[in-house]
C-alpha cells in the first residue's frame, strides 16, 4: 500500500512540475540560412565519385566557385525589446548559426558522421548585441561571430577584414573596436608553423597557439561610397610546457596589420553597381592569408630560429572587386587579387617549423583575376559564364598557372534581374587548362585526383540559396 501511494505522490508531482513548464511563446524570432547542394563529375578522372576543385593548390576558391562541395548554415536569432520602449530604442539580438561540411565526400543522402561522409559540425556563431543603446551611437557585442565585411562573392573570398573569432567588440557612429581570441585547437592535421607541444591527457598533440587580436576600424563617408581604414595588433604569448624539455617553450610574439579600402557606388540604370579597392599590409604573426583566405591571424611561412620569432615576415594585398549593371539584360562582376607573403625564415624556398619539421614553403605569390557575366535572357533563366585566371607560385618554383571558363544556364524561380537573386538552379560546365609546371607537378585538386593533364574538366548540377 505504501509503495503504491509513494508511486501515486510521485506521479502527481511530475504532473505539477510539468504544469508548471514554461510554454514557449516567444514570437520575437527569426532564422535564416545559406546552403548549396548538388551533384558533380570529374570528367577525364578514374575516381569522380568525389569531384575535386579545378583551381590551383592552396588558393581555394580563388579562380572560380562553381566546383564547390555541398554546405549548410543555419542562422537562428532572438530579438528584445527593451523595457523602455520607442522609436530610438536599444535593438538587441542574441544569434546562433550552425554550419554543416565535409571534406570527404558526399554531406547529404545516405551518409552519417560515421561514414564515409565525415560530416563535419561548427558553430561559427553565438553572440548578444545591442546597436543603437538607448538611441545612442553607441553598440556592443560579445561572443562568437562570423565578423567580416563585404565579399568577392564568386571566389568566396573575404579579402579586406575578416575578424571572425570569440571576443568582444564595441562601435561609436563610424569607429568600431574589437578584441577577439582566435581559440586553441588541439589536433593531430597540418596546422601552420606557429604552435606548441600542448599536452593532452598525457598525450602530445599540435595545438594552434591562442593570440589576442585587437582591431581597429574607422570609416569615413565620401561622395557616393566610403573609405575604410583598419589597424590591428595580434600578441601571441609565450607557449611554456611544465612538463617538457626546453625546445618546447617559446617567447611571445607579436605582430600588426595597417590597411585601407575604398568602396564607390556607381550609377547604372540597374541599381548596385560599385567598384571596391583595397591595400593591406601584416607583419610579424600577422602576415596570415593562404589558402583562400584573408585572415591575418593564421601565420604563413616559418619562423627565424634564430630568434624563435616571426619578426621579419610580412604579407601585402591588394585587391580590386567592382559590379556593372550594364542594362537591364546583362550585368558583370569581376575582381583582380595579388598577394605576396613570406615567413621569417631566410630560406627562399621551404624550411622549418619550431621542431624542425619541415613545411612546406616560407614564400609565395598569388595573383588572379577573373569575371562573371549575367545575361538576362529571362526574369526567370538566366546565362553565366565565368573566365578565370590565376598564378601561384610557391618557393623558387616556377609559377603555376591555371586558366578556366565556366558557363552555366541558370534557373531563377524568383524571377529577378539581379546577380543576387537566389535560389540558383545551375547547370554547370567548366573547364580549366593548365600550364605544363602545374600538370607535371599535380597542382590542383583536380590533378591530384586524376594525374598529369594538361585539360580538366568539370560537369555539375547545382542549387545555392540564400534568406536573411
Amino acid at each position: 500500500m505504501k509503495k503504491h501511494l509513494t508511486l501515486l505522490f510521485i506521479f502527481l508531482l511530475s504532473l505539477e512540475l510539468f504544469a508548471q513548464a514554461p510554454a514557449i511563446s516567444n514570437k520575437k524570432f527569426s532564422i535564416g540560412s545559406y546552403g548549396r547542394a548538388g551533384i558533380g563529375y570529374s570528367l577525364g578522372a578514374e575516381d569522380s565519385d568525389f569531384p575535386q576543385s579545378l583551381n590551383l593548390n592552396g588558393m581555394g576558391s580563388i579562380g572560380g566557385r562553381f566546383e564547390e562541395n555541398d554546405y549548410f548554415e543555419l542562422a537562428t536569432a532572438m530579438h528584445f525589446t527593451p523595457t523602455i520602449a520607442g522609436k530610438d530604442s536599444t535593438k538587441i539580438n542574441v544569434q546562433a548559426r550552425f554550419a554543416f561540411y565535409t571534406t570527404q565526400g558526399q554531406l547529404i543522402g545516405n551518409v552519417s558522421n560515421k561514414s564515409i561522409g565525415g560530416i563535419t559540425t561548427a558553430l561559427p556563431e553565438l553572440f548578444a548585441e545591442a546597436n543603437n543603446i538607448m538611441g545612442s551611437d553607441w553598440s556592443v557585442w560579445v561572443g562568437a561571430r562570423l565578423y567580416r565585411g563585404d565579399d568577392i562573392h564568386i571566389i568566396d573570398h573575404f579579402y579586406f577584414d575578416d575578424h571572425s573569432g570569440q571576443g568582444v567588440g564595441i562601435k561609436h557612429k563610424n569607429t568600431q573596436f574589437s578584441v577577439i581570441f582566435t581559440g586553441s585547437i588541439d589536433t593531430t592535421s597540418t596546422l601552420p608553423p606557429n604552435f606548441y607541444l600542448n599536452i593532452v591527457n598525457g598525450t602530445p598533440t599540435l595545438g594552434l597557439r591562442n593570440r589576442y587580436v585587437s582591431a581597429l576600424e574607422h570609416t569615413l563617408m565620401v561622395n557616393k561610397g566610403y573609405v575604410k581604414l583598419l589597424a590591428e595588433f595580434q600578441r601571441l604569448p609565450s607557449g611554456t610546457t611544465q612538463d617538457a624539455t626546453t625546445k618546447y617553450n617559446y617567447p611571445a610574439d607579436v605582430g600588426s596589420v595597417i590597411g585601407a579600402k575604398y568602396y564607390k557606388n556607381i550609377l547604372s540604370k540597374l541599381p548596385g553597381s560599385f567598384n571596391a579597392v583595397s591595400a593591406r599590409y601584416g607583419w610579424g604573426i600577422a602576415n596570415g592569408g593562404d589558402g583562400g583566405s584573408s585572415r591575418t591571424y593564421v601565420t604563413y611561412g616559418g619562423p627565424n630560429l634564430e630568434t624563435n620569432s616571426f619578426k621579419k615576415a610580412y604579407s601585402l594585398a591588394l585587391t580590386e572587386t567592382f559590379l556593372l549593371n550594364i542594362n537591364k539584360n546583362y550585368s558583370l562582376n569581376g575582381y583582380a587579387i595579388y598577394t605576396k607573403s613570406r615567413g621569417a625564415s631566410d630560406s627562399l624556398n621551404t624550411t622549418t617549423d619550431y621542431l624542425g619539421k619541415q613545411i612546406l614553403f616560407n614564400r609565395k605569390q598569388d595573383i588572379a583575376l577573373g569575371a562573371r557575366g549575367t545575361w538576362y535572357i529571362k526574369s526567370w533563366l538566366h546565362l553565366l559564364h565565368e573566365f578565370d585566371l590565376a598564378w601561384r607560385k610557391d618557393g623558387t618554383q616556377d609559377f603555376a598557372q591555371m586558366t578556366k571558363f565556366t558557363i552555366a544556364p541558370t534557373l531563377v524561380p524568383a524571377g529577378q534581374r539581379d546577380v543576387w537573386a537566389r535560389p540558383h538552379f545551375r547547370l554547370v560546365y567548366s573547364v580549366a587548362h593548365y600550364n605544363k609546371f602545374a600538370a607535371d607537378n599535380l597542382y590542383s585538386p583536380y590533378l591530384a585526383q586524376s594525374g598529369t593533364k594538361s585539360w580538366g574538366q568539370y560537369l555539375g548540377v547545382k542549387v545555392e540559396w540564400w534568406a536573411w
